[in-house]
């Protein structure tokens, strides 16, 4: 039921969006564009926009990531150890909802960065949230650098770079779902 709740509301979004694309008529380059994800066509006030939001909200989980790394452990263990779990998930949740809302509103649709990154750090490096949360975010801006610079250099025109992350991220989660379930863990 998850999955066919999944395909309908998919479904009635995507209906939602080829209606407003039909209505903008001359804009919806843009808006394909945008639903892409691109860097074309920032402006320094864009970059002021994610500068002012996003060093302060990682900050903020950084700050709270030990936190994080309890509740990762269960709910009972959490609720054992004192945290109080229901401001925690609703904390990081806003945190999640403010970075994500930001960073589309400016670049659009990119897909794959904030899952792709964390999870191979999480094998690489470690699970502590103390340390992943800030590398995450810096390794995720050099790839988002890196996919853009690739992009820019293959083609003659504007490529989105969120064409580049989804094509890398779709084979990669492939990967991580079939090794799960080699494993046994799904």
């Amino acid at each position: 039921s998850l999955i066919m709740s999944g395909i309908i509301i998919s479904s009635f979004f995507s209906a939602g969006l080829s209606f407003l694309k039909m209505l903008s008529g001359e804009n919806v380059a843009s808006i394909v564009l945008y639903l892409m994800g691109s860097f074309s066509a920032k402006s320094w006030n864009d970059a002021a926009l994610l500068l002012a939001v996003i060093p302060a909200a990682v900050i903020t989980v950084s700050i709270f990531a030990e936190s994080l790394n309890v509740l990762t452990l269960g709910h009972r263990t959490a609720a054992t150890l004192g945290l109080n779990i229901k401001t925690t998930r609703l904390l990081f949740l806003l945190l999640a909802a403010v970075i994500s809302a930001v960073c589309v509103s400016v670049c659009g649709v990119i897909g794959f960065i904030g899952l792709i990154v964390p999870h191979l750090l999480r094998f690489s490096v470690s699970s502590d949230n103390r340390l992943l949360i800030p590398l995450s975010a810096i390794c995720g801006a050099l790839l988002l650098c890196a996919a853009d610079t690739c992009v820019r250099l293959l083609g003659s025109g504007e490529i989105p770079v969120g064409v580049l992350t989804t094509l890398a991220g779709g084979p990669f989660f492939i990967y991580i779902f079939l090794h799960k379930k080699h494993a046994g863990e799904l």
